[in-house]
């Protein structure tokens, strides 16, 4: 097959056109693509929450084995905030874990990364209209030869096609959070701050131990009808955990205080 792009080797553009949901995209990737799967060497993976939790799932590890075996740490630059991303093999071609001969090991819960390719998505507020809005743009790398190629389609019906809106859902107040921060400029976070969110944000089985062992429930307002909701749901604990940290890091107060809370340090905004 003819090269369909006017890149070679591992050149990256990013096109520089804002996309809407609406605006029409050519792309396909399967086997009989010749490119197939070099995409998935030397990449900046990054994991959302829910991602950890479907992957860990579908390998029926703990939370703890799963970020030791696949995962390592790393500070959001523009942000400043501290998320997990897949550790590539320490091979020449640094690829991904996840990868085999016949593709991706856990292509049914792929990354929402993996899923938004060759897209990238921003998210920026409108300050006049008080809300958020996403924005598409284009990534072309010079082995790809999927792109131009396939039937045309929407954003929108390329991000449903790839179980996007489901496995996006879930986070978004997590990703308001790393957008809130970003817009906030390089402030000083505080260690503890940085803490929690990476706390919330990676090992859910962690932050469930610490909201039943600590002080937490002495300090929160918790119903019960929550309470056995997180204690059994991961998913549930991971959008309680969101809603906390806007609480605890933005002041939102979404989840509240007791009156009559014992004496601790407050956990200073960002």
């Amino acid at each position: 097959m003819e090269t369909l792009t006017g890149l070679r080797g591992l050149d990256r553009i990013i096109v520089p056109i804002r996309l809407t949901s609406q605006s029409k995209i050519v792309f396909q990737c399967y086997p009989g693509v010749p490119c197939f799967k070099l995409c998935c060497s030397d990449l900046f993976l990054p994991l959302t929450p829910y991602d950890i939790i479907r992957i860990r799932d579908k390998l029926k590890l703990s939370t703890d084995e799963f970020l030791l075996l696949y995962t390592e740490p790393f500070m959001l630059p523009r942000s400043g905030l501290p998320i997990v991303r897949v550790k590539m093999f320490d091979n020449e071609e640094k690829t991904c874990p996840f990868l085999n001969e016949s593709g991706c090991s856990i292509y049914e819960v792929r990354p929402l990364a993996c899923r938004y390719y060759p897209l990238g998505l921003g998210i920026f507020r409108n300050r006049e209209e008080k809300r958020n809005e996403d924005v598409y743009y284009l990534v072309k790398e010079g082995f790809c030869q999927g792109l131009d190629s396939g039937n045309e389609m929407t954003v929108e019906e390329y991000r449903i096609s790839q179980g996007i809106p489901e496995n996006e859902e879930p986070i978004k107040e997590w990703a308001e959070i790393i957008m809130k921060k970003e817009s906030l400029g390089p402030v000083e976070v505080p260690e503890k701050s940085l803490e929690l969110f990476f706390m919330v944000s990676s090992n859910p089985e962690r932050f469930r131990t610490f909201i039943l062992e600590s002080k937490f429930l002495e300090i929160f307002e918790v119903s019960e009808k929550e309470l056995e909701e997180i204690k059994k749901d991961d998913l549930k604990l991971l959008q309680f955990g969101f809603r906390w940290l806007k609480t605890v890091l933005f002041g939102e107060n979404l989840v509240k205080k007791k009156k009559e809370a014992p004496s601790v340090k407050r956990i200073k905004p960002f």
